[in-house]
């Protein structure tokens, strides 16, 4: 079949789910098994963060390729043919960043150079990518750039675009934001939007006072940086990273994204939020491209969980415990006095989850590090202001949702997973915590309707029904579970890895790879298992049991967990990204 797939996650809704596949069922992974027809080398860097992209019937080197591209850490970019694992190309965009405790705490990684997935247009066979570069390696010299290549050589089309000094105004009085790269983290999957590509970016010290979320624009066809925004400008935090998804793209041109730990007001700071925005090219918004923020709903604020807020009212009980215990007040709190609490939760932010959306329906589902799912209206997210977030007002910003909030990436039979306080939710289940670092996977099964699932730290995978009336339904979970060789003290990083496969509405697989240790402090071994979407086993207690169709870990299989990466499936293959420098390319047996 001539399926492509050119973006994180499948599709600009972040969906999870690749619909064109009649070679990879239920019945023949069950029957036949998986081998590895293909190991594709890096030996640049052994860390995949992005995700691998395929493009069908790519015109390469005079010829007619089936392609794999795969960017890394160490700045290049391969093009590998999948039927023969022959490299076709290989491009490198500049020296990568040398790992340092200055970008993260964990020394897991050796390089710093392409950390987010490229995407590519097809109609002009072109590939995105943005990496990390400084001549001396150094992070502190580092500039983030942008570059065009052509998928049929891997040549840049372009000189690559420098972000360092790219400026963003909020207007309200507030002075000018200046884009520099050592601040900046860039995970989040590129997309595109009408001929632009929008890279989103995170940073490097959320608690730095100069940390904060962007989102910069570039025409792709005149080929210069076109707009941009912060999601906090007066305050601090609100980092766009949603642990390596990408923005969400409605059919209207909406534009979704979900930022972490941050200063929340409504008006210029948008920390801890779901967003929305449309963008507006020169051409429409007469000589000056721009964000506009249409849209938000947002649960708590950080602000709020330090007992107060810039109106002055009292905000302790909004949710209790939920303070990041490495939370710093920034500048403009600062100055209003507030003081963080000594709190014993973990950083609860928000931005941890990407955002998928399911238009036919006219919701988007998103979750976080509180492991609670949020089902948010596309029409009319909320508007949530600070007021909404005062104790006495917290039942009617959550009433403002498509649904009421549920505990989602764990059951814990001593609580109500749908209480009428959300606050309620704020638990430490089994003593370990349950994070989700992803994006839900939703598919619409011709027999059970709308489906999702996720997979969140030290539980299992959890599929669920979404009825009509926006109410998600449990239906079943795995008996493996996520780090279950970890002793750490609350458990392991980062939880499941998940990508469907079907046939449009029939013959759906959920991939999964699931890390046994803790794999954001450690290198750890990954189990890559294959599970039928929609027909359960049962348990002893007649609950509903998702059972493997493949498990690596029956055949001794030994490949290293890619952190936040995933597997795809495509075109009767998986490709499978590691932390060992191979690609695995698997096909039947």
């Amino acid at each position: 079949m001539n399926v492509s797939v050119t973006t994180r996650s499948f599709d600009g809704a972040r969906t999870g789910a690749q619909l064109d596949e009649s070679i990879l069922t239920p019945e023949a992974v069950r029957s036949r098994g998986i081998k590895q027809a293909h190991v594709l080398k890096t030996p640049d860097d052994p860390r995949h963060e992005a995700q691998p992209l395929y493009v069908a019937g790519a015109h390469i080197a005079g010829g007619t390729h089936d392609t794999i591209f795969q960017a890394t850490m160490g700045n290049y970019v391969y093009a590998w043919d999948a039927d023969t694992g022959a490299q076709l190309w290989k491009t490198h965009l500049g020296t990568p960043i040398n790992e340092a405790p200055a970008i993260d705490e964990h020394p897991i990684n050796v390089l710093w150079g392409i950390l987010s997935t490229p995407v590519i247009d097809l109609s002009t066979n072109r590939l995105y990518v943005c990496y990390w570069s400084s001549e001396n390696g150094n992070w502190a010299d580092g500039q983030h750039y942008l570059a065009s290549l052509d998928i049929a050589t891997g040549q840049q089309t372009h000189s690559p675009i420098a972000f360092e000094g790219v400026t963003f105004d909020a207007g309200h009085d507030l002075r000018p934001l200046q884009f520099k790269s050592r601040e900046r983290k860039q995970r989040a999957a590129l997309a595109l939007v009408d001929g632009t590509v929008l890279v989103p970016f995170g940073t490097v010290a959320e608690t730095d006072e100069e940390a904060r979320g962007w989102l910069i624009a570039v025409d792709t066809h005149t080929w210069k940086q076109t707009a941009a925004w912060c999601s906090t400008a007066r305050g601090s935090g609100g980092g766009i990273w949603m642990s390596g998804s990408g923005p969400a793209i409605q059919s209207d041109g909406s534009i979704w994204i979900v930022t972490g730990n941050g200063e929340f007001d409504g008006i210029v700071d948008f920390g801890e939020s779901v967003v929305r925005l449309r963008y507006l090219s020169p051409a429409a918004n007469k000589g000056n491209g721009t964000f506009e923020v249409t849209g938000w709903w947002t649960p708590w604020t950080d602000d709020g969980r330090m007992g107060k807020n810039p109106g002055g009212e009292a905000v302790a009980a909004l949710l209790p415990r939920r303070m990041p215990s490495n939370f710093r007040v920034g500048p403009y709190l600062a100055s209003l006095g507030m003081e963080a609490m000594d709190e014993t939760w973990s950083d609860q932010d928000l931005g941890a989850s990407g955002i998928v959306l399911i238009e036919e329906l006219g919701v988007a589902l998103v979750s976080g590090k509180d492991g609670i799912l949020y089902t948010v209206r596309l029409d009319q997210p909320g508007n949530t202001s600070q007021a909404d977030l005062a104790s006495a007002h917290v039942a009617a910003n959550f009433a403002k949702l498509a649904a009421p909030p549920i505990l989602y990436t764990y059951y814990d039979p001593s609580i109500n997973p749908a209480p009428t306080d959300p606050a309620a939710l704020n638990v430490y289940a089994a003593h370990r915590s349950h994070h989700l670092h992803g994006t839900p996977v939703v598919w619409k099964s011709a027999t059970r309707g709308w489906m999702h699932y996720c997979g969140g730290e030290n539980g299992n995978l959890r599929a669920w029904q979404l009825n009509p009336d926006k109410l998600s339904v449990y239906l079943a979970c795995s008996e493996v579970y996520a780090s279950a060789q970890c002793t750490d003290p609350y458990g392991g990083m980062p939880g499941w890895s998940i990508v469907l496969s079907a046939n449009g509405g029939e013959a759906g697989i959920v991939w999964a790879m699931v890390p046994y240790g803790n794999a954001n402090t450690t290198i750890t071994n990954s189990r890559l298992l294959a599970y039928d979407a929609e027909n359960f086993g049962r348990y002893a207690d007649g609950s509903g049991q998702l059972v493997p169709l493949w498990d690596s870990q029956d055949w001794n299989w030994n490949l290293l967990h890619p952190k936040f990466n995933r597997p795809i499936a495509v075109d009767g293959r998986v490709l499978v990204p590691t932390y060992g420098g191979e690609l695995l390319v698997l096909t039947l047996a």
